[in-house]
């Protein structure tokens, strides 16, 4: 079924549809991880007696921002990506990205509405953050889905 999947070039409404629930489990997981992760950071600093490390704001804000990308932002990427990545096989390069602009746009969207959370530089940066973060994991996650897939079609295609 899979080789019969990989010979169709066009994006199917099935296709699609998955590649919105994609989105939401990404938007879901980041919503549920962000302000643990947050929050759990400055508790795993004090608990292993390196709360001096808040004195110095500007290093911490950027640990807590490579963290936070880390573990929230990679990870919804990477779980949205092995939902498209099984349920999706065609034109992967093309697909994967979708879901990582749907969670961004979602999270920026409830943070700008709900939040007031004012349109500057932060909001950019988060953006960018965000969107890189979600692109890697999806990436990361499609294709690793269909890593025994993607290795079989090359071998054959060098024979």
């Amino acid at each position: 079924m899979k080789t019969e999947l990989s010979k169709r070039n066009s994006i199917e409404r099935g296709d699609l549809v998955h590649i919105a629930i994609a989105g939401a489990i990404g938007f879901g997981i980041t919503i549920l991880l962000v302000d643990m992760v947050q929050n759990g950071f400055l508790q795993l600093l004090f608990n292993l007696n390196m709360g001096g490390v808040i004195f110095f704001i500007d290093l911490y804000l950027v640990a807590r921002n490579l963290f936070v990308f880390s573990l929230v932002y990679l990870t919804s990427g990477f779980c949205s990506g092995i939902y498209v990545g099984y349920n999706v096989y065609p034109n992967l390069k093309r697909t994967l990205f979708i879901p990582a602009v749907i969670n961004t746009v979602g999270f920026l969207l409830l943070v700008t509405i709900i939040d007031n959370y004012p349109v500057t530089m932060g909001l950019t940066n988060l953006l960018l953050i965000q969107l890189t973060g979600n692109t890697i994991g999806s990436y990361l996650g499609g294709y690793a889905i269909n890593w025994g897939e993607l290795h079989k079609e090359s071998e054959t295609q060098k024979s």
